[in-house]
């Protein structure tokens, strides 16, 4: 009798034993294989078809399950108001409502070089938008190109989001500002990320930035752009040259992951190109989802400010090179400096300054910006970015009619290099100007860490050093 009731009971462990195992198996493929059909409720199925990824708004862990690409410490839930995981931001909220444009206080009637570049080159190609509009509503043509934009900020420059929210956010298709608190009334959102909230740690914030996008707003949009608080964007006009038959024909249809925007030359080395983020980047979604898939391996946990190179060098690691912007004449689309330093530079006269040797753009004033320009960077802006975004605004968009403009502007000569303060100046322009008569300057590429920058030494000014 003790004998039976001994197996009866280990028949019924046996038995709660593999129900246990059915429920663990059961759990496990729900959680870690979003290929299943089922779905928790704390999880928000992002894609199907050709890929599977989940976002598990619980606990932050992301997986893309195709090419076994785990985003686990690199995509972050954003936090909602009250710093609680899994908000999410309704992307469209700014296109379908945008604020009032405040035009009180624009210096319209100043003539200086903004207001020239702006009004006698540079414009947004409102007929033609309006033209391709017309056409795809009577079912003439492909839908519009739908653009995401992002730019990276913090709650401290809520003025500037405000004004961006104001003139060309809401022209995007979807926005969001990623910043240090969540505020639905100005479209910003709290995307942590790994490591402190400052410059030098740029790229961390980026890298969470794309993953969030990536994650929640793949599906809804065809192009990605993401910039500074102190970018401007004509979005028009980005689009227009979206849908143009040049990047329809390099994007192969969208299969060709394409990086967009003004190549740089790192410290003018030739064979160093990469994307800058001044005016801002732009990628399809062929180029976020590789962008993406390199994270795990590609400078997972640097702390370094340079993003764009950042970004550009984990493309080229994939055989993406950037896409080269410029017109037939070398004109730049997307810019890294704003309106009033391009009307005023002339590489000749300024060869030994930053901008000379980055770009490598030779054309004198206007010319070395298209007509339809996409984008300008507004840093150190008087009196203020976000006055100076305003104002740019109201130029392009007629808020600022009948204008009497005085004579040109002429070109300014920065052949000091202190132009922009302690921002990027020239090693051999530095070396140059602390030489003594009898020295001159030798300079060369060095390797340091992943980068190449250039370093400049004094020598006396001997033959031997004169023949190298």
């Amino acid at each position: 009798m003790a004998r039976q009731l001994r197996q009866a009971i280990h028949g019924v462990f046996g038995l709660l034993s593999m129900l246990w195992l059915c429920t663990t198996i059961y759990l496990f493929t729900s959680v870690t294989l979003p290929t299943s059909s089922r779905e928790n409720s704390s999880k928000k199925k992002i894609l199907s078809d050709d890929e599977s990824r989940t976002q598990d708004t619980s606990s932050g862990e992301t997986t893309i399950v195709n090419n076994q690409v785990n985003l686990t410490g690199i995509y972050f839930p954003a936090l909602d108001e009250n710093g609680n995981p899994g908000y999410m931001h309704n992307a469209t909220t700014l296109h379908n409502n945008p604020p009032v444009f405040d035009t009180s206080g624009i210096q319209c009637g100043v003539n200086d070089a903004t207001m020239q570049l702006l009004t006698q080159r540079v414009y947004v190609d409102l007929a033609a938008h309006e033209r391709t509009n017309k056409l795809v509503l009577e079912g003439g043509g492909k839908p519009r190109a739908k653009i995401f934009c992002h730019i990276y900020t913090t709650q401290k420059q809520r003025p500037r989001i405000q004004s961006i929210r104001e003139t060309w956010g809401n022209r995007c298709d979807g926005f969001h500002a990623a910043s240090t608190i969540t505020d639905r009334s100005i479209d910003s959102v709290n995307i942590p990320h790994e490591g402190k909230e400052e410059y030098n740690n740029m790229w961390q914030k980026v890298r969470a930035m794309w993953s969030y996008v990536y994650v929640n707003y793949f599906d809804s949009y065809d192009w990605f752009h993401i910039g500074g608080d102190d970018m401007y964007v004509l979005v028009e006009n980005l689009r227009l040259y979206l849908e143009s038959e040049e990047i329809e024909t390099a994007s192969n249809g969208g299969d060709q992951p394409l990086l967009l925007g003004q190549i740089f030359y790192q410290h003018g080395n030739r064979s160093a190109t990469y994307v800058t983020g001044g005016g801002g980047y732009t990628l399809n979604k062929a180029a976020l989802k590789m962008l993406v898939g390199t994270f795990p391996n590609c400078a997972p946990h640097d702390v370094n400010s340079g993003e764009d190179l950042l970004v550009t060098q984990c493309l080229k690691k994939e055989g993406i090179e950037p896409y080269w912007t410029t017109d037939e004449t070398g004109a730049e689309r997307y810019d890294h400096v704003s309106p009033e330093v391009e009307f005023n530079f002339d590489s000749k006269k300024n060869p030994l300054f930053w901008y000379s040797y980055y770009t490598g753009n030779e054309n004198i004033g206007p010319q070395r910006v298209v007509k339809r320009a996409v984008s300008f960077h507004l840093f150190q802006s008087k009196p203020t970015v976000e006055n100076m975004m305003r104002r740019v605004h109201a130029i392009l968009y007629g808020h600022c009619a009948n204008v009497t403009l005085g004579p040109p502007v002429p070109t300014k000569q920065w052949s000091d290099g202190k132009f922009l303060g302690r921002y990027w100046k020239s090693p051999k322009l530095q070396c140059e100007l602390s030489a003594k008569v009898d020295e001159i300057c030798i300079c060369s590429m060095v390797k340091r860490g992943r980068n190449e920058v250039q370093v400049c030494k004094k020598h006396a000014n001997n033959t031997s050093h004169q023949m190298q």
